[in-house]
């Protein structure tokens, strides 16, 4: 990669301008110097500063702006300062200054770059000066003069000072107020000199005054006298002012050793900080330019989408239009032709400068998804009555440039050439631009060029190594559009331009006459080619808009289907609504009991136990009942005699998918395996065959086998002083030995279910009862409470 490009590249692009901007959005000098040193930077480096100007344009574009890094340029200073030299106060100030806007931003980025990570390089880099800040803030106050309430001998020094002075301006009003000197004053003030105050004396009666001359008036006629009343008290006035004046030198050598202390670290900081402004001014550009961080990819190839012309973005945000281009996929020489005043140029340009804001590491004015390569130079050759400079390239400027472009041009070079060959023979010229494409080409450049020569428009039908672009003209109006069309050659539309000019009929028909019959129907066809573009593309507007619109009509029937599904299951669901106030009621009715029952005798509560075990059975198969007479219109239920083992199947009760894997004798229950490798029992009634099923055993119908007991869920259990171990207030080891103690003495009483009360605490002690109950011999199963048995604080366990 180049260090630099040319002069004259930059402001055929017009960079200038873009500089210009750039350097107007920095907040600080240093910043804007940065911006006038741009240089192409390494590839690794371009990715990593793309990222932090997209981190600060995000935080910008939310309302985070960073601080202003408004900074001076103290680098004289602080170099000053480590080599032992006294810095002045204003110096001292614009550290200061410094200092603290330094830790301010560390602390902004301290904020977000959790959020934003490409920003924690910038906040790594910014050394903390807190101890600097705070003696500088301490010493010198915000309107730069030094803190007397931190240094007290300046404050009495000054007020010595007054105080003389006071004493002094007393004395000498006297004086000149006297009736004895009128004749002798020439006026009645009084001045200083050298900080002693005089009089002004008449030259011809300074013998009447006694003290010291200091100095003649240019005319002669005034001489500026010291009374020698006053010569004590000017003593002691340049005496203090001496005194002041060695305070605060000694002051801002203490100062100054400060800043000393911490000279490297405020250069490297200020170029931190320099470089944080300039990406925070890029973060601004690529906003007001509507640009985007592209992906930067090895080739040096560009897909650009939506590119435009960043300084028309910013005079014409609401009518610039932009264009999508690719380069060095497919081909690698784009050919663009159109009418004049038709937008070639400034599509040149832009690509151009899309390609240089890379190099630079900067947004470029493109969609968030284009893609760019780093090409290592850019040539080019521009010359048009829309570059500021009016720099019209003659034919031999133009092969004097192409001439050192066809030495110097590679694979990684961009070469963007604006009407090639031109103010020659036009054949000859054509002719002559062929070659030089085809040679550049052979070369692997990256080439853009725009011509009005049929010639070039012929040669990518023949070459896939170019291809047609053109910018395109409204035929109705005959107006530039300024679109760019991949693929068709664009027509020059000279005479119609020059219609709009008013150029008389009688020659514009003449000129007619004389256009070559072949070139004239070369036009004919591609100005056919584009009216029928046009219309496709008008078709494809109008197909797409359909589309939207059945894909809205899609979306409204879809949500009226759901809706009638819903509708369809709200009232099915209506008949149990019922049936679970009931149940709710029931549920109610027993949580008010429970307590009454603790001391029920074993009898009466087993009676209780069984009635209200009655009642879930009831309430368990009502649910399930309306739950299979919810799933009875969609799926087919079992029926046994075309149960097959592997068949799919969905388990209305639990909602769950399953596979069928045998029938018990009676057919009334059937196991299937859940998950792959668990296995359930479920009522044959609750099982409904799934569409597409398919038996895993093509064999045949499973084998009936003997039906295995089912396991019951435990049933509500009521807490007794029979049925209950407390466990509570014990440590681990002591509950576990008690509950194995308890079970056997449950066990040999032939007590069914039991309640063991550990209670919640830190969960230790009801973990560990559990995982204990899994593996006791005399636990059948277990479960937590339920509400009305004590919730999870209590384990209900099942015994053998």
């Amino acid at each position: 990669m180049k260090k630099s490009l040319e002069k004259r590249i930059l402001d055929i692009l017009e960079w200038p301008l873009i500089e210009e901007k750039l350097r107007d959005l920095c907040a600080s000098e240093p910043g804007r110097n940065l911006v006038f040193r741009l240089r192409p930077i390494p590839e690794h480096k371009i990715k990593s500063q793309m990222a932090k100007i997209s981190a600060l344009k995000n935080l910008i574009l939310r309302g985070d702006s960073p601080p202003p890094a408004a900074i001076d340029d103290i680098s004289l200073y602080a170099a000053r300062a480590g080599k032992g030299g006294i810095l002045e106060l204003e110096e001292l100030f614009k550290i200061r200054r410094f200092v603290h806007l330094s830790e301010k931003i560390k602390s902004f980025l301290f904020e977000v770059y959790d959020q934003f990570p490409p920003l924690e390089d910038e906040y790594s880099k910014i050394e903390s000066l807190a101890e600097l800040n705070s003696i500088l803030s301490s010493s010198i106050t915000d309107e730069g003069n030094i803190n007397e309430g931190k240094y007290h001998i300046l404050k009495k020094i000054r007020n010595e000072i007054h105080s003389t002075r006071q004493s002094l301006e007393k004395k000498i009003s006297s004086i000149i107020h006297s009736p004895e000197n009128e004749k002798i004053i020439q006026e009645k003030t009084y001045t200083t000199i050298n900080s002693r105050y005089v009089l002004l004396v008449k030259s011809n009666q300074r013998g009447k005054i006694k003290g010291n001359l200091h100095d003649i008036s240019a005319s002669g006629a005034t001489v500026y006298i010291e009374p020698a009343e006053l010569t004590e008290l000017n003593n002691n006035l340049v005496m203090l002012e001496k005194e002041l004046s060695l305070e605060i030198q000694k002051i801002l050598a203490e100062l100054s050793f400060a800043v000393s202390q911490n000279h490297y670290v405020l250069l490297s900081n200020l170029r931190t900080l320099t470089y944080f402004d300039f990406i925070t001014a890029a973060a601004k550009f690529s906003i007001k330019t509507k640009s985007n961080e592209p992906k930067i990819i090895s080739n040096a190839i560009l897909r650009l989408y939506s590119a435009h012309h960043p300084l028309l973005q910013i005079m014409q945000p609401e009518s610039t239009v932009a264009n999508d281009v690719s380069l060095g996929m497919d081909f690698n020489c784009l050919i663009i032709s159109g009418a004049n005043t038709g937008g070639k140029t400034v599509m040149l340009k832009t690509i151009g400068l899309c390609a240089l804001f890379a190099m630079y590491g900067l947004h470029i004015p493109a969609g968030p998804d284009s893609e760019i390569g780093i090409f290592d130079n850019i040539m080019a050759d521009i010359g048009d009555d829309q570059n500021l400079s009016q720099s019209l390239s003659t034919f031999s400027g133009q092969l004097s440039i192409i001439n050192d472009i066809l030495q110097k041009a590679d694979h990684r070079t961009l070469v963007i050439i604006d009407e090639i060959i031109v103010g020659t023979n036009p054949r000859q010229g054509a002719a002559l631009a062929q070659a030089i494409l085809e040679n550049m080409i052979e070369r692997d450049c990256k080439i853009v060029v725009s011509t009005h020569y049929t010639e070039l428009k012929e040669l990518a039908v023949n070459d896939s190594r170019f291809q047609n672009a053109s910018v395109t003209f409204n035929l109705d109006t005959l107006r530039p559009t300024y679109e760019l069309k991949i693929g068709i050659p664009g027509i020059s539309y000279a005479l119609e331009i020059a219609r709009n000019f008013g150029i008389k009929d009688s020659v514009l028909n003449r000129a007619r006459q004389l256009i070559d019959s072949k070139e004239t129907s070369i036009e004919a066809l591609i100005e056919k080619v584009q009216r029928y573009e046009e219309e496709i593309l008008k078709e494809k507007e109008k197909v797409k808009n359909l589309s939207e619109e059945l894909l809205l009509e899609r979306e409204k029937i879809e949500k009226k289907q759901q809706e009638l599904q819903r509708l369809i299951f709200e009232t099915k669901k209506g008949k149990g609504i019922d049936f679970l106030d009931e149940l709710s009621q029931y549920r109610e009715a027993i949580a008010r009991h429970l307590e009454n029952l603790q001391n029920l005798d074993r009898n009466a509560a087993n009676n209780l136990s069984q009635e209200i075990s009655k009642i879930r059975e009831k309430i368990t198969e009502q649910l399930a009942e309306e739950t299979r007479e919810r799933y009875s219109d969609e799926l087919e239920p079992l029926d046994p005699q075309r149960a097959c083992k592997g068949m799919a199947v969905f388990i209305a009760t639990i909602e769950k998918e399953g596979v069928l894997d045998d029938l018990d004798s009676s057919g009334k229950t059937a196991q299937v395996i859940l998950g792959g490798t668990i296995k359930a029992r479920f009522n044959l009634k609750d099982l409904f065959i799934l569409p597409k099923s398919t038996p895993a055993d093509k064999k045949g119908a499973i084998k009936i086998k003997q039906s295995m007991p089912e396991i019951d869920p435990i049933p509500c259990t009521i807490q007794t002083s029979y049925n209950t171990i407390d466990l509570r207030g014990m440590r681990v080891e002591e509950a576990l030995i008690s509950l194995d103690r308890e079970l056997d003495r449950m066990d040999r009483n032939n007590i069914g279910t039991v309640i063991i009360i550990h209670g919640h605490g830190t969960g230790a002690l009801k973990q560990a009862i559990r995982d204990a109950l899994k593996m006791n011999i005399y636990v059948r199963d277990f479960r937590p409470g339920e509400y009305g048995e004590g919730g999870d604080g209590v384990t209900v366990a099942r015994l053998r």
